[in-house]
């Protein structure tokens, strides 16, 4: 990344926000709207800028004179593309941890020769590009078993983000991908289980998101099993009945969940990929870190000019080797890759 760049943060004092600061270089903008809150995670020679997003003339000011803006806010079921709409307005590449619900044609034609890059975060992102670098190792890969998650902390917006995710269309809890396709209700929750590589005994949550969907379909997967993983039943009992409480109320319970199992212990999260016995683990103090990492990432990339022009999501512009490689050289970041045989079918 250029010196003479300016890459804007909004949102850049909550947790993911936080972490990519401490991840890039060069001349930033940092905005949220708490003026003191913003100040934290600012360096020397940082510009820091209040800024609501609600607050169309104000966002509009920020965005201009960026060459990138990184939105970190959240919930991004709520924000929308409003703020992708105010960098690419503006001349600015856009880049979102989340925003994998926005709609492409409509900011591939805003977007007048800049990029707008989606799903640049943990998950979607990380789970699509980390698996999709494993198959590169593997000759005609035919199965995946993904096992996701630890001991991490819930933020409203990230609760909000996840519980919404769940009453979504393309939400299919219980689903497996089997035989090409995918199969609801072919998986149940399981408590108080012991899985390869987490500590302890942890409760597993089956998950099938169009993200995997997808992924299923690129790789020509036969069967595909994606577990989220929780260090704790508070916060699995609260996920398996969010799809029958309101979306408030269900992050509210979520959030509480998460943090109760978290009283006293060590927080971790990881992303655990077996591929007909070759695995590989992606680990870090918590979810947000990885998050942040691959959105830094993504901001080197399209200011680099690596990404061309147009609404993508990170997994289907950027290079899954270089994602990884990227990734063990993050100092937060722990990578490790081993073969073994592989999980039998309907083994968590």
């Amino acid at each position: 990344m250029g010196a003479v760049m300016t890459v804007g943060v909004i949102g850049c004092y909550g947790a993911v926000g936080r972490a990519l600061v401490r991840r890039l270089r060069g001349r930033l903008r940092l905005g949220g709207r708490d003026l003191t809150q913003v100040r934290k995670p600012a360096r020397p020679g940082d510009e820091v800028v209040q800024v609501d997003i609600d607050d169309a003339a104000r966002l509009a000011e920020f965005c201009a004179g960026c060459d990138v803006v990184v939105n970190c806010a959240g919930p991004s079921a709520s924000i929308g593309d409003t703020v992708a709409q105010a960098a690419l307005r503006a001349g600015a590449h856009y880049v979102d941890v989340a925003g994998d619900h926005l709609g492409r044609p409509g900011l591939a034609a805003l977007a007048r020769g800049r990029a707008a890059v989606l799903a640049a975060g943990m998950m979607p992102g990380l789970s699509a590009l980390l698996p999709r670098a494993l198959a590169e190792r593997v000759e005609r890969p035919s199965r995946l078993v993904a096992h996701v998650g630890g001991l991490d902390r819930f933020t409203r917006a990230a609760a909000l983000d996840y519980v919404a995710s769940l009453h979504g269309e393309d939400a299919a809890p219980l689903a497996a991908w089997h035989a090409h396709g995918p199969l609801r209700g072919a998986l149940r929750p399981a408590e108080n289980v012991v899985l390869p590589h987490f500590p302890g005994r942890v409760s597993a949550y089956p998950y099938l998101s169009a993200e995997t969907r997808r992924l299923a379909r690129t790789l020509e997967l036969a069967e595909v099993e994606w577990w989220g993983v929780f260090d704790g039943e508070r916060t699995l009992r609260a996920l398996s009945g969010a799809r029958d409480r309101e979306v408030e109320q269900a992050a509210e319970d979520l959030e509480l969940a998460a943090r109760l199992d978290a009283l006293g212990r060590r927080p971790y999260f990881q992303l655990v990929f077996d591929m007909d016995g070759r695995v590989l683990v992606v680990r870090a103090a918590d979810g947000y870190e990885l998050t942040a990492a691959l959105a830094a990432t993504t901001t080197r990339a399209v200011a680099a000019g690596r990404v061309p022009p147009g609404a993508h999501d990170a997994s289907d512009v950027l290079v899954p080797a270089a994602v990884l490689k990227e990734l063990r050289d993050d100092p937060a970041v722990e990578v490790t890759e081993l073969s073994r045989a592989p999980v039998e079918e309907g083994v968590l």
